[in-house]
């Protein structure tokens, strides 16, 4: 078990992208110097100003699950663990941890002289072990209706307990007698928490960036009630930051929080965010004008700023993150509603879905580059991914992810158009037969929905025509489809309403276990798995169900391993590479690398692939002048250096 441990350990200090260490604050120089890592002077005024068009639901951290409305919960309170700039998990709340031998019992040492304050910055109480206790013991009380309640189901007895109080709600006898003492969380002491986990865990620390596992104090809840967190009065801080000030649909202030523990390394004094139904319109004029900090700079505006001899120079892309993978699905359950001959699709899609020939035409026939390239016009090639789990979101002991097992060899650029006319020669001999059968013919039509986003649809259009010009209109017809945003999920994901399209996941811990969504039965891509149990049919063929029973196998031979995390790394690789290998999808793009401009330094805030720290401007500085692609590429190689 020491072995265990020992690895345990190195794996949680190399989550993410680089190894590094030390505080938030990675400038290059001292806190408070004069001169970024990026040559740019700091700003004397450290105030952080902007816009926002969509106004929170609740603050209510314990809640919600919105990025918005964790705004106010990341900055004004502190998680036990949080990740620096290299995505490192660092000591915040909790001074130390340890873990038993055999990894189900976290051990953690609470920081001691933190204070709970009030929105008028009066001292309320001190943090606690005790703090800890009471969020978990609100998050698995169904009657709060936590949308962070599942995130809490590694700890012993919490699944259980929310089910047992889900089945008192709905007036039914529960299947359990439990106690909130029985759930596995608790303060030894008032400066000593302990978790006791349901199964060795090795990722534990990296779900505490959720907020669930934000502290919250009981006299807080006490005090409030059913309004905790409906405004910024009705809730306590202990974090960076206090929201001083919140007018809905108006403004959100907040001031730095003086008497934070690592208040050294807050440098912006205040953020101040005002209300504006036409932000995104906006954000980028207002910039110009010096009223904003920073601002997005969309495909529709890049080639003007490019141009322009001033706005070139404000202009740089932003960091390639993990957080996200974005892939092309097959749909092997389709129920495409969108077209005069529904049926017709339908039939002709299943039918060629299932032959791994035609989907390796598709997949080695894709132009992914020409097609990033519409909105990632100089730096397509950063974005590119050919794993479905994200190269750069987490590494072992130096060892990066996609460098385990059989992905080496797999991922590569699928791009190649000799190989894609081969594969639909072949496709096309094994597929007129079935057709005729039933009493259909080529081309294959497919369907490909996206959300109204003029880029997406730029996007579809360009594989349309690559793909249509490359394999011939004889052999597919691609139908660009604009569903619009209202309803996207719901109206094509969930329901199978499409053949192919572009979809995405997110991390929800740091681990390749937490893509396993992504192909897991009963999830909501429906392409993925036996509905017929969902929906009385299931259109996959024998041969296709048995490739999604031997990755499911494979899959979870590498997700149960918990101890040898050499060994569970080299196995759900292997499952990838397997799923890659049968082109049962085609991966396709990490997420950022977009074009921004910003008096900011991105490389110096918090950078997590999973949690919530991202939203925290805790070690971020303002400066004299806007980052430029050059002080940009000055500052990823400081980044890069680990300076």
């Amino acid at each position: 078990m020491k072995k265990y441990i020992a690895i345990l350990l190195a794996a949680l200090m190399m989550l993410a992208m680089l190894a590094g260490c030390g505080e938030t604050n990675n400038t290059g120089n001292e806190a408070g110097s004069e001169v970024g890592s990026d040559g740019r002077k700091v700003a004397k005024e450290q105030v952080y100003r902007t816009l926002y068009s969509s106004e929170v639901a609740t603050m209510n951290y314990l809640y919600s699950t919105t990025e918005i409305d964790m705004v106010p919960g990341v900055n004004g309170t502190m998680t036990l663990y949080m990740s620096d700039s290299h995505s490192v998990l660092q000591p915040n709340a909790a001074e130390s941890y340890t873990v038993n031998d055999d990894g189900t019992v976290y051990t953690f040492k609470i920081r001691q002289g933190q204070k709970w304050y009030d929105y008028t910055g009066a001292e309320k109480g001190n943090v606690t072990a005790h703090d800890w206790v009471s969020a978990i013991h609100w998050c698995i009380e169904a009657s709060n209706d936590s949308g962070n309640s599942s995130s809490t189901y590694h700890i012993k007895n919490a699944e259980a307990y929310y089910e047992q109080t889900a089945a008192v709600l709905a007036g039914e006898t529960p299947a359990t007698q439990l106690t909130l003492e029985d759930v596995g969380v608790k303060a030894v002491d008032d400066y000593t928490l302990e978790f006791t986990l349901e199964m060795p865990t090795p990722y534990f620390l990296s779900v505490l960036e959720f907020g669930c596992y934000f502290p919250v104090a009981q006299a807080c809840l006490d005090e409030f009630g059913e309004r905790f967190g409906t405004d910024n009065k009705t809730m306590w801080y202990c974090g960076p930051y206090i929201m001083d000030d919140f007018a809905p649909q108006e403004k959100h202030h907040f001031v730095k929080n003086e008497n934070y523990w690592d208040a050294k390394n807050v440098f912006i004094t205040e953020i101040d965010k005002q209300y504006n139904a036409e932000a995104s319109t906006l954000q980028s004029t207002l910039f110009l004008q010096g009223e904003v900090s920073d601002t997005s700079v969309s495909s529709d505006l890049l080639a003007e700023w490019q141009s322009d001899a001033e706005k070139s120079k404000m202009i740089t892309t932003t960091m390639v993150q993990t957080n996200y993978s974005y892939f092309w699905g097959f749909n092997f359950e389709p129920r495409v509603l969108d077209t005069d001959h529904n049926d017709e699709v339908n039939a002709k899609w299943t039918i060629a879905v299932n032959n791994e020939n035609f989907r390796k035409s598709i997949m080695y026939g894709m132009d992914r580059i020409r097609a990033l390239e519409v909105s990632y016009p100089t730096n397509a090639q950063d974005l590119l991914s050919n794993t479905l789990i994200p190269k750069n979101f987490v590494s072992l002991n130096g060892k990066d992810y996609t460098e385990y097992g059989r992905l080496p060899e797999v991922a590569v650029d699928y791009f190649d158009e000799a190989k894609a006319v081969e594969y639909r020669d072949k496709a096309k001999a094994e597929l007129e037969p079935l057709l005729k059968a039933a009493g259909y013919s080529f081309p294959i039509e497919i369907v490909t929905q996206y959300n109204g986003s003029a880029d997406w649809g730029k996007e579809c259009m360009v594989i349309k025509q690559q793909m249509e010009a490359l394999l011939g209109e004889d052999y597919i017809t691609w139908t660009i489809l604009n569903f619009g945003s209202s309803g996207f999920l719901a109206g094509t994901r969930r329901c199978g309403n499409y053949c192919m399209q572009k979809l995405n996941g997110g991390a929800d811990y740091m681990d390749p276990d937490t893509w396993y969504f992504i192909t897991e039965v009963g999830n909501n891509y429906c392409f993925n798995y036996d509905t017929t149990e969902k929906y009385e049919v299931n259109t996959k063929t024998a041969e296709t169900l048995a490739l999604f029973e031997e990755y499911h196998k494979m899959f979870d031979e590498g997700k149960d391993e918990r101890l040898d995390l050499e060994k569970r790394y080299n196995l759900i690789a292997d499952a990838e590479a397997f799923w890659i290998e049968h082109a049962m999808g085609i991966p396709y793009r990490a997420t950022g690398g977009g074009y921004t401009a910003t008096y900011m330094n991105v490389f110096e805030g918090p950078q997590s692939a999973c949690g919530w720290s991202y939203l925290s401007y805790y070690g971020q500085k303002i400066y004299e002048t806007a980052m430029s692609q050059e002080n940009y590429n000055t500052a990823l190689a400081a980044w890069q250096a680990g300076n």
